[in-house]
């Protein structure tokens, strides 16, 4: 059953990575900064960096911090895995960036009542204001960078002047959301392999990182694209200012250790600079389908995985 978790968790990180490679890249690649091949390698490589560096903080929270650690046992990990990434698989097929700290969330409280663990519901509202407080946060960030810089890049000329340095600058912003990004979703796919001590956080770590690494390369350009040329339209400029809000607030409630969805951040960091724009610069239909989704990820979780830890 151990090789069943470990084989099962692989899938997790695959599923991480193919859905929320957009989280770093897609603003990237919206302003046209270069191949989409390009930013899927840039975009695993500092994802996997994060995990191995930072990815332990939040491995902890969701290893021993909604249920009690000793309630975890192999089999309990294999099928609260299974069930987070039957749904990661199909909202990346489908094209829609959704949480997997949400899928992460729901399945341990899905295992944790089917085997009649006692859940910590005080941690669980913790989480659940962090959830609510990180798309408004990385677009309230974004907006008031847009703001701030607006005037001073604009009269400056620096979209034109200085094209080079917007690109370089770009690619390090990317870059910085891509190492938040590992270092706090890197715990979804392999923190009840730490909790159930199947394997050393570390090791499990790396084992994440990579896994997510491939799922980037696979299949990480179709949220991608979704998500940098559907939401709201980029320039160089603007991309720098999500992807600001976005890796300041995913990197601060890293620091907090607790588990947050960068594709909240990301989402709310664009709309924050289509808002800066007016309204009409930001595509409300897809920001609603989005939402649905994510409120939908943790219920559908939770739910198959208590089903499978029932029937098996």
């Amino acid at each position: 059953m151990e090789m069943i978790a470990i084989l099962v968790s692989v899938f997790n990180g695959w599923a991480i990575g193919a859905n929320d490679g957009a989280n770093s890249f897609g603003t990237w690649i919206g302003a046209r900064i270069g191949k989409v091949g390009t930013a899927m390698i840039l975009c695993g490589s500092c994802a996997l960096a994060g995990a191995l560096l930072e990815g332990g903080k939040v491995s902890q929270t969701l290893g021993s911090g909604i249920i009690p650690a000793s309630y975890l046992s192999a089999k309990a990990a294999a099928i609260g895995m299974i069930g987070m990434g039957i749904w990661m698989f199909f909202a990346s097929y489908f094209g829609l960036p959704v949480s997997s700290s949400h899928a992460v969330v729901g399945s341990i409280i899905g295992v944790g009542l089917a085997i009649k663990a006692p859940v910590n519901w005080n941690s669980m509202w913790k989480i659940i204001l962090c959830w609510f407080t990180t798309p408004t946060g990385a677009c309230l960030v974004s907006f008031l960078i847009f703001i701030a810089l607006w005037f001073i890049l604009t009269k400056f000329n620096w979209e034109k002047g200085f094209s080079m340095a917007t690109a370089v600058l770009m690619t390090i912003s990317s870059c910085y959301v891509a190492y938040s990004w590992g270092a706090n979703d890197v715990g979804n796919s392999i923190a009840l392999l730490s909790g159930s001590k199947i394997l050393p956080i570390l090791a499990a770590c790396a084992l994440g990182g990579l896994s997510m690494y491939l799922g980037v390369m696979t299949f990480g350009a179709r949220v991608a694209v979704n998500v940098g040329f559907n939401i709201t339209r980029m320039t160089k400029i603007m991309a720098i200012y999500a992807n600001l809000g976005t890796a300041i607030t995913v990197h601060f409630f890293t620091y907090m250790k607790m588990p947050v969805s960068t594709s909240h951040a990301i989402v709310g960091a664009v709309a924050g600079v289509g808002l800066a724009r007016g309204i009409v610069g930001v595509n409300m239909k897809l920001l609603k389908d989005i939402i649905f989704a994510w409120v939908l990820t943790p219920v559908l979780t939770g739910l198959l995985s208590y089903v499978l830890m029932r029937l098996f």
